[in-house]
Order: C-alpha cells, then sequence, then structure tokens
C-alpha cells in the first residue's frame, strides 16, 4: 500500500478504518488518500507499527504503577503518553505538552486539547455491534498545520484501540446487556 504524504491531503478531518481482524490493523485515511496504518502483531500484546509516508514508529504500553505509552522510531523516543486516573498528558521532545483526556462523560469521543485548553483533535470511535470498526477524527482549524499532528493522532487512535479491547476481554467475563448480548445462559435450558 503506497502511503501519501501528510502535507499534501487534507488536515481538517481523518478516518480510520479497520482493515482485517488478525492481525488488527487500522489504515488513516484523508479523503480517498491513505496517509498512514497501524497494526499490531499476529500474536497480540501492546507493541503495534505505525507508519507514514515519511516515518516509521513502534509504539508499546509499559508500567504499571505508573501506565504510560511510548513511541519510538528506532532507539529515540518520538513521545510519551502518561495515563492518569483524571487525565492523561502526551509529551513530546523539546518540552511541548497536550492533554489526552475524554470528550465527556457520557461521550465515548476523546479529545487531544493544548496545555491552554484549545481542542487540538476531536477522535470517536465507531463500532459494529460490540467491536471497534473505524473512528473519525476532527482537527482544530488552529492544529491542521502541527508537525505532530500525525503522531498526535496515531498515538490517540493506539491508545482508544487498546482500551476498546480490554474493555471488550472484560465483557467476555461479565455478560453484555442490550440489544446485542447472547440469550442468558438461563434461556438455554
Amino acid at each position: 500500500m503506497t502511503l501519501t504524504p501528510i502535507s499534501s491531503v487534507d488536515r481538517s478531518a481523518f478516518r480510520w478504518l479497520r482493515n482485517g481482524e488478525r492481525p488488527i490493523a487500522f489504515s488513516l485515511l484523508s479523503g480517498e488518500s491513505t496517509v498512514g496504518s497501524l497494526e499490531w502483531g499476529p500474536k497480540g500484546g501492546s507493541l503495534a507499527t505505525a507508519r507514514s509516508a515519511s516515518d516509521e514508529w513502534t509504539l508499546k504500553r509499559g508500567g504499571f504503577l505508573n501506565p504510560h505509552i511510548t513511541v519510538r522510531a528506532g532507539e529515540v523516543v518520538r513521545a510519551r503518553l502518561s495515563i492518569h486516573l483524571n487525565y492523561h498528558q502526551i509529551d513530546l521532545p523539546g518540552g511541548r505538552s497536550y492533554f489526552f483526556h475524554r470528550a465527556g462523560v457520557l461521550v465515548p469521543a476523546w479529545q487531544v486539547t493544548s496545555m491552554t485548553g484549545k481542542e487540538v483533535l476531536h477522535l470517536e470511535p465507531a463500532r459494529e455491534g460490540r467491536h471497534l470498526r473505524a473512528g473519525a477524527v476532527v482537527v482544530g482549524p488552529e492544529a491542521t498545520e502541527l508537525p505532530e499532528l500525525l503522531l498526535l493522532t496515531v498515538l490517540s487512535w493506539y491508545f482508544i484501540v487498546l482500551a476498546w479491547f480490554e474493555d471488550e476481554a472484560v465483557e467476555t467475563l461479565v455478560p453484555f446487556e442490550g440489544p446485542d448480548s447472547p440469550a442468558p445462559l438461563s434461556s438455554l435450558r
């Protein structure tokens, strides 16, 4: 798959589309152009590889008492997402930082905001039944020219996908109640 440079596409909105079940992979599109990809290994785990026309990064979750996600280009750390209870913070080399948080209590969307509170990204996952299939990304008007726009988009989506799959794993242990729920075990007797 040929990836289009992000500098040559409309950067006001993107969409993530899931490519298949295994390995878990998503493509990042702007219009009809694919500008990036995010793929986990065939055996699962938290290690993923992101690619664009100009970069390749590895993303990995780490830490137990101090959970975080790092994005690396080779051995160089390009970003670190520190995970806290109420908020999460993305730190980039050179001292630039962003907040990453839920868009609202009842809203399944996420936001990346500058330290001054300006919205950089609004990400909204889309499901099919109980499965994550896609996501919409709206870029704040002042953020379309940020050099780290693609990195922030990939890191945010990586977090959302991991959280989604962890929630799916819990739902298999605790029965899902809703229109897509399987028949209760008591009805099978």
